[in-house]
């Protein structure tokens, strides 16, 4: 039996999330962290400048780009100077709370997200569009794993 673009898409979006695909799934990378864990920064290289972004930078620039296509879904804009300055935004309150938003909004933006995937009022053109965050968002749940083991952490399986 094949299945369609869509279902394949939304298959492996969804697994990637629960189960994991080829690595840890995400919500398990993010469960069981501090906030001062999620904030932390590993160190650059001798000789390199700037910071490298933490977990929890890493969540928040997912979660920017993953609601700013919600918002191109329906229609919406988001402001260029939004995107410049929510993009790895700087982390200004390390409670547990912040985090704990911080997380509930990665899921409201995974749940969303699914939900587009899979909905008929989505133009090809706009599945296209959306299905580049399965890889991107691989791509920074690969860093964010790095980051736990930097911390010490056991791997997650």
């Amino acid at each position: 039996m094949t299945k369609t673009s869509r279902e394949l898409i939304s298959r492996l979006w969804n697994d990637a999330w629960k189960d994991g695909l080829w690595a840890a799934s995400w919500s398990k990378s993010l469960d069981g962290l501090t906030a001062g864990q999620a904030a932390w920064h590993p160190p650059n290289a001798p000789g390199v400048s700037g910071e490298r972004h933490s977990i929890w930078q890493n969540v928040l620039h997912m979660c920017l780009w993953r609601e700013h296509w919600l918002r191109k879904l329906s229609g919406g804009t988001t402001a260029k100077d939004v995107l410049e300055r929510e993009n790895f935004p700087p982390i200004t309150d390390h409670s547990e709370s912040a985090w704990s938003a911080a997380k509930s909004r990665f899921l409201e933006s995974q749940t969303r997200l699914a939900a587009a995937l899979t909905d008929a009022m989505t133009s090809d053109e706009q599945f296209e569009a959306i299905t580049h965050f399965l890889p991107h968002d691989c791509y920074h749940f690969g860093q964010i794993n790095l980051i736990r083991g930097m911390l010490g952490l056991m791997p997650v399986e």
